[in-house]
């Protein structure tokens, strides 16, 4: 086992891709998890109450492309009773706006902007891809390993 370490130092892609595949797939099935407690949360239509920037984030070394995020404020009723969240980290709305947003039928202060399960596969089949072209690339250094040292050897009985 101590020799795969090595051979993963050698490698910079498998000693990048190994952890980086880990860490996508551990968030990718948390994520997963989340969105699929949230498969029983209702649609319902909420009207923005109040928008709030939050961060902005140069793109491009120019400044040319320039992404701003807001935590938005909305309200919805739920069985006549009107409740106000806020949702972080979304794209600009204005005050007025309606949005389609999800609930939790058993606690309506709980909401999501999404349902959707795309995301959290598409990160864990991305994390196993990361991972396998690390392992291949470490196995690949083994096998260069081993054959220089073959070499070597060759030569020294010469």
């Amino acid at each position: 086992m101590n020799k795969i370490f090595s051979f993963m130092r050698e490698s910079q892609i498998a000693s990048f891709f190994i952890p980086f595949g880990l860490i996508l797939i551990i968030f990718g099935i948390v994520v997963f998890v989340i969105t699929l407690n949230n498969q029983n949360y209702i649609k319902i239509e909420a009207t923005v109450a109040d928008v709030e920037e939050v961060q902005e984030t140069n793109a491009d070394g120019d400044g040319t492309n320039i992404t701003t995020l807001y935590n938005v404020t909305v309200n919805y009723i739920v069985d006549e009773k009107e409740y106000t969240q806020t949702l972080d980290n979304v794209s600009k709305y204005e005050v007025g706006d309606k949005m389609n947003i999800y609930y939790n039928p058993e606690n309506p202060n709980q909401i999501t902007q999404s349902k959707s399960i795309i995301l959290p596969i598409a990160m864990i089949i991305g994390g196993v891809a990361a991972f396998t072209g690390g392992i291949i690339s470490a196995v690949n250094a083994v096998k260069r390993h081993k054959k220089m040292k073959e070499q070597e050897r060759n030569w020294a009985n010469e």
